[in-house]
């Protein structure tokens, strides 16, 4: 089997179920451009993983080159497009914007994530996917404590991208079952495994997948109507 395009093809994987959603979700799909555009630029990020969490085999090298590459830019567009959307997929929820007058922008909880992970990796830099994952949940639990009315949709959310995410990542071990062994950091993880998946990941999947979830309705304000279309409501 030849790894050299393993990276590639996991990222095109979740392109997949990123079209699928996309196909799917109909009525979402200015969500999921949303959430793809915000979160494709977060590939970046990727410089504070290599070498420290894995080392992964990229095109024209540039993950060794450079720590970021094109498979993160792929795989970190499509993560957040269908985590942005998953979990109203499944609830079947609509929107409806809380105010008439123009509505005022939160940021708190977001606020909250970067400070609490720039301290964080400040104080241990080597340890960056567990910064990320208390950053993640920081912010979940103050979005949560702000607007109680997203919990389910944060909790929906998060279940069903982290259950996506296994289903993936296994079909791709099916594919490449060395991958772990081969570019992974394992004397740094904590050698917890889910049917052979790091821990680590599906952490990741689910505190990420609680933000992403309910960030789009969040930031821009708005709330749910379940079964109805879309109006406006005062508060």
């Amino acid at each position: 089997m030849n790894y050299h395009l393993a990276y590639l093809v996991g990222a095109l994987l979740f392109d997949a179920a990123w079209v699928a959603c996309y196909l799917i979700g109909k009525k979402y799909r200015p969500q999921i451009i949303w959430g793809t555009v915000l979160s494709a630029p977060l590939a970046i990020t990727s410089i504070l993983f290599i070498p420290q969490y894995w080392e992964p085999p990229s095109m024209f090298d540039l993950d060794a080159r450079f720590r970021v590459g094109i498979e993160d830019v792929l795989w970190a567009g499509a993560v957040g497009g269908i985590a942005s959307v998953v979990g109203e997929i499944v609830l079947k929820e609509k929107l409806a914007a809380r105010r008439k007058q123009p509505r005022k922008k939160h940021y708190f909880p977001f606020i909250a994530l970067v400070a609490v992970f720039a301290i964080l990796e400040f104080w241990h830099p080597g340890k960056t996917i567990y910064n990320t994952m208390i950053a993640f949940t920081v912010c979940a639990l103050v979005a949560a404590f702000l607007r109680k009315d997203l919990i389910l949709t944060m909790l929906v959310g998060a279940a069903i991208f982290t259950i996506l995410y296994l289903l993936l990542f296994l079909y791709f071990l099916a594919l490449y079952p060395d991958f772990i062994q081969r570019y992974y950091n394992v004397p740094n993880l904590l050698g917890i495994y889910v049917l052979g998946v790091p821990i680590e990941e599906l952490l990741f999947a689910a505190w990420g997948g609680a933000v992403w979830s309910i960030a789009y309705e969040y930031l821009q304000g708005y709330r749910f109507a379940s079964g109805r279309g879309f109006r406006l409501v005062e508060v």
